[in-house]
C-alpha cells in the first residue's frame, strides 16, 4: 500500500514535442487531482490524450493506464510525469498497478443480427444514412449526403474525428489532371496523362472503373477542398514512381500538401463542414455488427450503445494494419513492423461486412510500403526517408549491409522483409538527430529523439562496441561494416551496393533503431462498385450497404503511386457513397416486398 506524504508535488515525462509537465494533488494516501502545468503536443492530435489521462489516473489510483485515447505517447508521458511526482512524495506501492481499458467498449452479445425483423428490435436513433467512421472518407461521405438533403449519423469509435488516419498523415492530396494548384505553377498534365501514369504503376492490379473514378473526379474534389471545404494548399511536389513511368506519362507533380503539412489541415475544416451543414455525431461508440433483414438487406447497426437504424449504411472504417492476427493471415510481411496510421485500424469494417457475404479482395495489399522505426506502445515513427538528405546505413542480424539504402523505400521494404527475422538496425549519427523532427515524419519523434531513448526504442552509444552490445550484434561485423562504409566515403564510392545518395561518414556517438516493414494502413478490403456499393460473392450489391476509404479494395495497384493517393481515395469515393446512400434512402421502399415505390 502506498505511504505518500500529502501536498502538491511535481513531475516531468517526455512527449512528443518535449517535456510534459504535471502537479499531483496528494491527501491520505490518494492522487486527488492532476494538473497538467505545460505541454507542447500538437494541437487536436493529443487534446484528448491531455484531457482523459488526469481523469483516468485519479479514477482508478494508477499511473499505469492502458486506454483509447489515440495519442498513446502523449498519453503514456503524462503518467511518467504522475510517476515522477509521486515517488517525491514517498512509497508509491499499488499506484502502478495494471488497468486495462482498451477492450471495455466491446459488448459482444454473440447474439446474430442477420435477417431480423425491425419491428422485434429496440433502435437507439435514426437517419437516413448512417455513416461508420470520421476519417476523410467517413467525412466527405456525411457532407455529401447532407446536401443532397438526407438526415445523416455519424458514428466513430474514439474520442474525436482527429485520431484517423487522416488526421496523422502527412496532409498530401495526389491529383493530376491539371488541377489549378498544377497550373499556377506551370504544371502540364492532363487526366490522359494522369490515367497512364496510374494504368503503368498499377499492372493490372488496380480495378479499371475505380481507377477511371480517381481521374475523373479526382482534380475536381481537389477544388472543391479547396474552396468550398476551405482546406489551404500550399503546393504541388513530386513524390511518386513517375520518373521510373517516364516512358509511359510525361512526369509531372501531383502530390498537393497542406500549408499545415499535416492531415488536420485537410480533416479540421472537413469536420467543419460536416458540423456546418447538419451531421449528427456520435463519438465514443463502437459498431460491431450490419443489421439484415429477412431478405438480407442492411438495415442498421449495432453497437456496444444499442442499435442504429439507416435507409442506407456507409462504413468507413479504415483497414486493418494495427490487427496481428490479420495482418499474418493476409499481409505477414507487415506483421514483423508496425502500423503508424490510426490506432483503431483493426479492420472492424472488413469483418462486418464479411460476416453478410460481403466478397473481399487485395487483403495483400498496403496503401504504401515504407520502413520504419517502432516508437511506443503500438506507435511507430514512419516513414524514415533520410537517404535522401542525410547519411545512415542498414544492417541485418548479422551485422551486415544487405542492399543500398537509397533504394525505393517500397522496393527496400520489401528485401528487408527477406531477411533474418524481417527487420534491419538502421545506425545513423548526430546530423539526423540535430535535424528532429523534420528527418522524420508524423507521428513526430521528441525532439533530440530524448523520449525515444529514454524508453529503449533507440540506441545511443559512444563507440562501435558498446552499439553492438545494445543491439546484440557481433563487435568485430559491426565494425567491420562501419569501417568499411567511412573508408568508401573517402574513395567517393560505395564498392557494395553502389549508393548514390549521401555518402558521408558516420561519426561518433552513434544511435541505431530497429526498422521493419511498416505501411499507413492497408488497401485491401471490401469490393465496390462505381457507385460504392458492396458487393458480395456473386458481385451482386449488398442493398443499402455502401463503403468508401481503406475500407476498400481496388482502388491502388501493385506500386504506390505517391504521396496522398490514399486521402485521394478517401474523398473521391467518400463523396460518391454520400450520394449515392443519399439517392437510396430517398427511394421509399416496401418493407414486405422490397419493391421500390417511386
Amino acid at each position: 500500500m502506498a505511504n505518500l506524504r500529502d501536498g502538491v508535488f511535481h513531475g516531468t515525462g517526455s512527449g512528443n514535442r518535449g517535456e510534459i509537465n504535471v502537479s499531483v494533488t496528494v491527501k491520505n494516501n490518494k492522487i486527488k487531482d492532476v494538473k497538467i502545468d505545460q505541454q507542447n503536443e500538437t494541437e487536436g492530435i493529443s487534446n484528448a490524450a491531455l484531457k482523459k489521462a488526469p481523469e483516468l489516473i485519479v479514477e482508478n489510483q494508477s499511473y499505469n493506464i492502458d486506454a483509447v485515447t489515440g495519442a498513446t505517447i502523449s498519453f503514456h508521458a503524462i503518467e511518467k510525469a504522475v510517476e515522477n511526482a509521486l515517488i517525491k512524495a514517498g512509497d508509491t506501492t499499488g499506484l502502478n498497478k495494471k488497468i486495462d481499458l482498451r477492450n471495455v467498449a466491446k459488448t459482444n452479445d454473440k447474439q446474430d443480427y442477420r435477417y431480423l425483423d425491425p419491428a422485434t428490435l429496440k433502435f437507439e436513433d435514426k437517419a437516413d444514412v448512417l455513416v461508420i467512421g470520421s476519417g476523410a472518407a467517413g467525412l466527405s461521405a456525411s457532407i455529401a449526403a447532407r446536401q443532397k438533403g438526407v438526415s445523416v449519423i455519424c458514428l466513430e469509435y474514439t474520442s474525436s474525428y482527429m485520431l484517423s488516419d487522416a488526421t496523422l498523415s502527412g496532409g498530401y492530396y495526389n491529383a493530376g489532371g491539371g488541377t489549378s494548384l498544377q497550373k499556377s505553377q506551370g504544371i502540364d498534365d492532363t487526366k490522359e496523362n494522369w490515367n497512364n501514369y496510374l494504368k503503368a504503376v498499377g499492372q493490372g492490379y488496380e480495378d479499371p472503373d475505380m481507377r477511371e473514378a480517381m481521374v475523373e473526379y479526382g482534380a475536381e474534389d481537389y477544388e472543391w477542398l479547396a474552396n468550398d471545404v476551405g482546406v489551404k494548399f500550399e503546393e504541388v511536389q513530386e513524390i511518386g514512381n513517375e520518373e521510373a513511368m517516364k516512358d509511359y506519362a510525361k512526369p509531372a507533380a501531383r502530390s498537393h500538401v497542406t500549408v499545415e503539412k499535416s492531415g488536420y489541415g485537410i480533416t479540421t475544416p472537413l469536420f467543419k463542414k460536416a458540423k456546418e451543414v447538419g451531421t449528427k455525431f456520435i463519438f465514443n461508440i463502437t459498431a460491431e455488427n450490419l443489421i439484415t433483414d429477412k431478405n438480407s438487406r442492411v438495415i442498421g447497426v449495432h453497437t456496444n450503445k444499442g442499435n442504429f437504424r439507416g435507409k442506407s449504411v456507409i462504413v468507413a472504417t479504415a483497414g486493418f494494419s494495427r490487427n496481428k492476427e490479420m495482418l499474418k493471415s493476409f499481409a505477414p510481411d507487415f506483421a514483423v513492423g508496425e502500423s503508424y496510421g490510426s490506432i483503431r485500424q483493426m479492420g472492424d469494417g472488413i469483418t462486418m461486412g464479411a460476416q453478410i457475404g460481403a466478397k473481399l479482395r487485395d487483403m495483400w495489399m498496403p496503401i504504401a510500403t515504407w520502413v520504419a522505426i517502432k516508437s511506443g506502445n503500438n506507435v511507430s515513427i514512419g516513414p524514415l526517408c533520410p537517404s535522401w538528405t542525410d547519411p545512415y546505413i542498414w544492417v541485418g542480424t548479422d551485422a551486415k549491409r544487405h542492399l543500398s539504402e537509397d533504394t525505393y523505400f517500397e522496393f527496400a521494404a520489401k528485401e528487408i522483409a527477406t531477411l533474418d527475422q524481417g527487420f534491419v538496425w538502421i545506425i545513423f549519427d548526430q546530423g539526423i538527430v540535430d535535424k528532429m523532427p523534420t528527418a522524420f515524419s508524423a507521428p513526430a519523434p521528441s525532439p533530440h529523439l530524448k523520449r525515444e531513448i529514454e524508453d529503449g526504442y533507440i540506441k545511443k552509444a559512444d563507440s562501435i562496441e558498446d552499439l553492438a552490445k545494445q543491439t546484440n550484434l557481433d563487435s568485430a561485423t559491426l565494425t567491420e561494416t562501419i569501417n568499411k562504409w567511412n573508408a568508401d566515403v573517402e574513395k567517393g564510392r560505395d564498392t557494395e551496393f553502389g549508393r548514390k545518395v549521401d555518402l558521408t561518414e558516420l561519426k561518433k556517438p552513434l544511435y541505431a533503431a530497429k526498422m521493419a516493414p511498416a505501411t499507413p494502413d492497408m488497401a485491401g478490403g471490401l469490393t465496390i462498385n462505381k457507385k460504392t456499393e458492396v458487393l458480395d460473392n456473386q458481385n451482386n450489391p449488398i442493398v443499402n450497404l455502401y463503403a468508401a476509404g481503406s475500407t476498400t479494395g481496388g482502388w491502388r495497384g501493385k506500386i504506390y503511386p505517391g504521396c496522398g493517393i490514399g486521402i485521394t481515395n478517401a474523398i473521391v469515393f467518400g463523396r460518391i457513397a454520400g450520394e449515392s446512400a443519399a439517392k437510396n434512402a430517398q427511394v421509399k421502399t416496401d418493407t414486405s416486398s422490397g419493391a421500390s415505390q417511386n
